[in-house]
């Protein structure tokens, strides 16, 4: 079975297949690209693969191997994650000496390291240790959206495969067809996510409308909003537990607006339900920068995950928007 629980990156999947398969693994990789897009499940399933008793390059999942991998029983699949908000030297101390040893029971042994970004110094150099000369039966997957936070010495031993982000008709199927999510939620959800699965599944459908209302409403007085009004919306927006999904609202329904200035139908719509209203903000002047305002909007979402000042960043974009 090809990693049926992987969802996607089906270039990435057939190489790890083609290399297990034929004895060829590296002992170490990087699994890198955005949050959520399946790179701890690609690893787990590659490590399952590992120790499979079909040995065909893919996990079986019907054997007792894969069914123990699987609940985290095998002795020779180790799975190291963060305790509370980093991973710690004695973690990866005890991943090393287990690195060293022998198969307890198939070919191979596993080792994945999720987030490994978030390791600790004393346990990046640890980890440098274990990696200079690993046996030719241990495999360790670095699993992280951050490798440019590892040491430059880790990731040069490494191979590395990247993972971008799911298209969005692939994620759609899969939250309607796997996740039974309705068509409709399923369209938003992928529209919304930036390819990622697990961005789409935690999407709080609710949240994102509440939002998209105080949104519209600020776009549709964007024109005649003084500075004060504009502060305050920028202090209110700055202050929300999710700025990002703010952002990505207000992406969106620019988005749109951009679209039906250009003669679009509402079927291409994200926020089909509140058409007239968009449909009024693209006749307007708003219309005519909503595609460039659009990409200010995601520039912005990007700036605040790099720590980029909140406040400061909601006030410079909504002073563009009252522009």
């Amino acid at each position: 079975m090809a990693f049926d629980n992987v969802v996607g990156h089906d270039r990435v999947r057939a190489l790890l297949a083609r290399s297990i398969g034929g004895g060829r693994l590296p002992p170490a990789l990087l699994l890198t690209g955005p949050e959520g897009v399946g790179k701890r499940t690609l690893a787990l399933a590659a490590a399952r693969a590992l120790v499979c008793e079909a040995a065909g390059g893919e996990p079986c999942e019907q054997c007792s191997a894969c069914r123990r991998a699987a609940r985290g029983l095998h002795p020779d699949v180790l799975l190291i994650e963060p305790e509370t908000a980093a991973i710690k030297i004695e973690q990866v101390r005890d991943m090393a000496r287990e690195v060293l040893a022998l198969p307890f029971e198939g070919r191979s042994r596993a080792f994945v390291l999720d987030e490994a970004h978030v390791m600790t110094e004393q346990a990046s150099n640890a980890l440098l240790k274990s990696l200079e000369e690993p046996p030719a039966t241990s495999h360790v997957f670095l699993v992280t959206a951050s490798p440019q936070a590892l040491l430059p010495t880790i990731r040069s031993r490494c191979q590395t495969l990247r993972l971008g982000p799911l298209p969005p008709a692939l994620l759609e199927s899969y939250l309607r067809d796997r996740a039974g999510l309705s068509a409709e939620e399923s369209r938003l959800r992928a529209a919304l996510s930036g390819g990622s699965i697990g961005s789409a599944l935690a999407l709080d459908s609710d949240a994102y409308r509440s939002s998209r209302n105080d949104l519209l409403l600020f776009l549709e007085r964007a024109g005649t909003a003084g500075a004060v009004e504009r502060m305050e919306a920028a202090q209110r927006f700055a202050d929300l537990d999710n700025p990002a999904l703010a952002l990505t609202t207000l992406r969106s329904l620019l988005r749109d607006a951009a679209l039906l200035r250009s003669g679009a139908g509402a079927g291409s719509l994200l926020n089909a339900d509140v058409e007239p209203r968009l449909a009024a903000l693209a006749r307007g002047p708003l219309g005519a920068r909503a595609a460039e305002l659009a990409e200010a909007a995601g520039e912005t979402r990007e700036a605040l995950r790099q720590n980029a000042n909140r406040l400061l960043s909601m006030d410079v974009l909504l002073d563009s928007l009252a522009g």
